[in-house]
């Protein structure tokens, strides 16, 4: 949404703003963990660099009621145009007036079924081969929203984990998130990694055979596709913050919620990177010891749902 901002602000002609808010929209993709569990109030995202008054204002009207009214009112300004078009890469505001004025695209779906029937091409500034990119690029929308059965991707992932797990250099890996808790389905993968030379790792899990679309690709996170489209980010923890990082990426959120409440009932606070009383450390290498600490018996994956 802050991205489709930018776009329709820079159409305009409106100087700085577009990249205040590609700025805030890139900060927020990079953020390790949901920015809805960062606070509520716009001073609580404010402490967030690059993000100011009228954009924390933006982030808590999203939060509260799924929508951005500012995104809206540009949207009809310039021409009632879709927002779920320019979600797609590739497809800048003048690009999506175009489809929705000369072929009546409205949806996605409608774009596939267009660019199939090699509609797009004959458009003024389009071609096949844009025509081909943006196909690609709409199916990956369908697939980011995707929930795939955990039975039909358990192969891959348990393959994937165990070629991570024999690189050189990954001290400890494991899958977390939905996975983990053995949900019915899944949208995507998260993995950690303990290793003490990150880069070469993250450089040798982006050149298996089994990844696609590399998304991200840093000494802090890797982000890319498989085959089937699944999306996995792999991120590299410190060794003595393997617990923390685990039962944090582990969710659910709920359950991190009320751990944190718990927490925070003792005057601690619990993040990914540990269990802190003020800046002392109380726990944070295993999960075990994280709820013992905290006088909570230890609680299985797949039981972590309050």
């Amino acid at each position: 949404m802050l991205n489709q901002i930018s776009a329709l602000l820079s159409e305009q002609g409106v100087q700085f703003k577009p990249a205040a808010y590609r700025r805030a929209a890139q900060v927020i993709e990079e953020l390790s963990e949901d920015i809805a569990t960062l606070g509520e109030t716009a001073a609580d995202f404010k402490k967030l660099p690059g993000i100011g008054d009228a954009i924390a204002g933006k982030i808590v009207e999203y939060l509260e009621t799924g929508k951005m009214q500012a995104l809206e009112k540009l949207r009809m300004e310039q021409g009632g145009i879709s927002g779920e078009l320019m979600d797609i890469e590739g497809l800048g505001p003048k690009r999506v007036r175009l489809l929705q004025n000369e072929l009546g695209i409205q949806t996605v779906d409608d774009l596939i079924k267009a660019a199939k029937e090699e509609k797009l091409r004959d458009l003024d500034g389009f071609s096949d081969v844009l025509e081909q990119s943006i196909l690609e690029h709409a199916g990956r929308v369908d697939e980011r929203t995707k929930r795939f059965p955990r039975n039909e991707i358990a192969m891959d992932v348990e393959r994937l984990i165990m070629k991570i797990e024999d690189l050189p250099g990954v001290e400890r890996a494991a899958v977390a998130g939905s996975y983990r808790r053995k949900k019915e389905t899944v949208g995507d993968i998260d993995i950690l990694v303990v290793t003490k030379r990150p880069k070469e790792v993250s450089d040798a899990v982006a050149a298996l055979p089994l990844v696609r679309d590399v998304a991200a690709h840093g000494e802090k996170k890797l982000s890319f596709d498989l085959h089937n489209g699944l999306r996995v980010d792999v991120r590299f923890v410190q060794k003595n913050e393997w617990g923390s990082a685990l039962l944090y990426f582990t969710g659910s959120k709920e359950h991190n919620i009320m751990m944190r409440k718990k927490a925070i009932a003792k005057g601690w606070k619990l993040s990914e990177y540990g269990l802190f009383e003020g800046e002392k450390i109380v726990a944070q290498k295993e999960e075990q010891e994280i709820y013992d600490a905290l006088e909570l018996k230890y609680c299985d994956p797949e039981d972590r749902i309050g």
